[in-house]
């Protein structure tokens, strides 16, 4: 697209035209009470954990990628945040056992939803930030990139750990938490 098309102002909106309707419609599920396969809790952290692994160590064209005590630290923080964020978006679900049959069910909160539009929203807006003015800030975009892997990494992991120690604690007790 040329650089003077009247579209190419609507670029930085193409993620927020797709996202808005996939969280719309994910929001209308969470509302709704979902089954809770407790076996099965494990998976999407053990995926996100392996490829936030593999990405962080995967070599980068052009670049020589050695993290340093500074780039460690800053990506222990994104991860300490990313687990603080997850353990209270795991507390916003609702976990209950289903009067009838006895299983478990999760109900998401819209808590859950504001923090992952937020997480969108914020990762849109650096992108479109770090595009136009990373050099002149001298801000390391790979770096501010894996921080944001961990973040998400560590935020899924928690959640899912800590929705698992209170699904325990209400099959064990068979009320609602």
């Amino acid at each position: 697209m040329p650089p003077d098309h009247p579209l190419r102002a609507l670029l930085p909106f193409l993620p927020l035209l797709i996202v808005l309707p996939i969280v719309y419609f994910r929001m209308r599920k969470l509302s709704k009470g979902q089954p809770l396969k407790l076996g099965r809790l494990w998976i999407r952290p053990a995926v996100l954990m392996v490829v936030a692994t593999l990405i962080l160590w995967a070599p980068v064209p052009g670049v020589s990628r050695h993290f340093n005590l500074n780039e460690w630290a800053i990506l222990l923080a994104a991860g300490a945040a990313g687990a603080v964020a997850g353990w209270y978006m795991g507390r916003t679900m609702t976990i209950e056992v289903h009067p009838e049959d006895g299983t478990l069910m999760v109900q998401g909160g819209q808590l859950a939803i504001i923090i992952m539009l937020a997480l969108i929203l914020g990762r849109s807006g650096l992108s479109t930030g770090l595009r136009l003015e990373g050099r002149a800030w001298h801000l390391d975009v790979l770096l501010i990139t894996d921080a944001l892997i961990v973040f998400t990494a560590a935020l899924f992991t928690m959640r899912s750990m800590e929705m698992y120690l209170r699904a325990r604690r209400v099959m064990d007790a068979g009320t609602r938490v």
